[in-house]
């Protein structure tokens, strides 16, 4: 028998899973689909993971309003949800006449706009407060309300509140297949099974215009856009600790340097556009890139130590602008083309979606009594449970350190493997968790975390 649901949200990344939370919240009977084995496990693990308020997106577009209340949302909720947020602050920096007048003018629409907290700061200023920058800035652009987040926890965050408030979450479950039927659609998976929908939202990412195809829907095609990133070990934060741009191009915004909410510092994205989606290979070209980033804008970083670089996948279409497109008159929402902002701009489109369906498809509900949730706050910054005296009382393994780089317990690792949603792969227990995210890779706590990833899985398979 095939199981019927008023909604079905094709894709859970940090788009996909931040709709279905907010859909949660009513009286609807909602599934959340995901193709992978893990959430979040393709554009949504590999992003810069900057909570922007907003200015840097186009004026006028729907990508600018959706990141402007994206932010404001996540800046709102995310402490209740547990997730870390640190505002490090941005800064655009300047160095020729040319890049200065360009960021002269930035600072200025940005303040005509009505982003009045963003700044012209001569470069004497800038050097005096961060001596890292190479010699001759002179200006830049600071833009202080510019924050760092967990990518990894916040779509951990969404799902984790959609299935605790009802939603049901289907992984894996690869869309292969859909149907018109006379209610909405049907839907089948690559194993033969089908379920059906009356609304069919489809926030597939870099899948999106072929979940699109095959409802026979064709509106724009995707342009997939490899970036590569190089991250630096710890030592580097005490050089370096402020997000940090070049002047902008006509045709490129640049590689930025960015401290992470887990104490390292980023480098990247380079800005690639190829033809395969799931080409995330790592190039002598981009590391060359990353590396001419650090010498324009901080050299002393060049000599820091490397603990791992690796490449993401921004979902770009043919289009600029996102590609929210409602067509309910067939039951279908499209919501792709979310490109490099969709990280700040999720709650956004989630509220969004909610102002198109409602009434439009589905009479506005009252709203549910909400069951709340908290996941692990991962922030090198924040007390962690090696730290806490009062955890490890009541449980000791808390004070084991599997994970010496990282300075993570034997209890993190347990309580992950054991929780709600368990990470279906080692990779999903390293975003889970940081373990093996340190200078070894996992080097030296890899078995033991692979040995207790097995046993866990070995015992719900029993």
């Amino acid at each position: 028998m095939t199981t019927h649901f008023d909604i079905v949200v094709v894709g859970a990344g940090v788009v996909g899973s931040a709709i279905a939370r907010d859909l949660s919240r009513y009286e609807l009977k909602v599934a959340l689909l995901e193709a992978d084995a893990d959430f979040g496990n393709e554009s949504s693990k590999g992003n810069s993971a900057l909570m922007t308020e907003g200015h840097d997106t186009p004026a006028g577009t729907l990508e600018r309003q959706l990141v402007v209340r994206g932010y404001q949302r996540y800046m709102a909720e995310a402490p209740a949800l547990g997730l870390p947020i640190r505002k490090t602050g941005a800064i655009m920096l300047a160095w020729t006449p040319g890049q200065r007048e360009t960021v002269s003018r930035l600072v200025h629409e940005a303040n005509k706009e009505g982003f009045e907290n963003v700044y012209l700061m001569e470069g004497r200023e800038v050097l005096d407060q961060w001596p890292q920058f190479r010699p001759g800035v002179l200006c830049a652009q600071w833009m202080p309300d510019e924050a760092i987040a967990d990518p990894f926890s916040t779509p951990y965050a969404y799902v984790l509140d959609a299935v605790t408030n009802g939603v049901e979450y289907l992984r894996p479950w690869r869309v292969v297949c859909v149907e018109r039927t006379g209610y909405g659609w049907t839907l089948d998976n690559d194993r033969g099974d089908s379920i059906a929908a009356s609304l069919v939202i489809n926030a597939g990412g870099l899948r999106a215009d072929q979940v699109d195809e095959l409802a026979g829907f064709s509106d724009f095609w995707m342009k997939p856009r490899r970036g590569q990133y190089m991250v630096l070990d710890k030592q580097a934060r005490a050089v370096h600790d402020v997000i940090a741009y070049p002047t902008p191009t006509p045709t490129s915004r640049g590689i930025l340097i960015a401290p992470t909410i887990f104490g390292n510092v980023l480098v990247g994205p380079t800005a690639e556009e190829v033809e395969d989606r799931d080409d995330r290979a790592v190039t002598e070209e981009g590391l060359a890139a990353l590396r001419a980033a650090m010498d324009a804008m901080v050299p002393s970083l060049r000599y820091m130590p490397v603990n791992t670089i690796y490449a993401g996948m921004r979902p770009a279409t043919n289009h600029s602008d996102y590609q929210i497109i409602p067509r309910f008159n067939e039951k279908w929402l499209t919501v792709a083309g979310i490109r490099s902002t969709g990280f700040s701009s999720a709650l956004g489109i989630a509220e969004y979606v909610e102002s198109l369906i409602f009434p439009t498809v589905f009479d506005r509900l009252p709203v549910k009594v909400v069951r709340g949730v908290k996941v692990p706050d991962l922030a090198e910054t924040s007390v962690r449970p090696w730290a806490s005296p009062e955890l490890i009382a009541a449980d000791p393994a808390y004070a084991e350190i599997i994970c010496h780089c990282e300075r993570i317990s034997v209890g993190e690792v347990r309580d992950a493997l054991a929780s709600t949603i368990p990470p279906a792969s080692i990779k999903a227990l390293k975003r889970r968790t940081r373990a093996m995210f340190g200078r070894c890779q996992g080097f030296y706590c890899g078995a033991r975390i692979q040995a207790m990833f097995d046993q866990a899985r070995n015992g719900d398979d029993a």
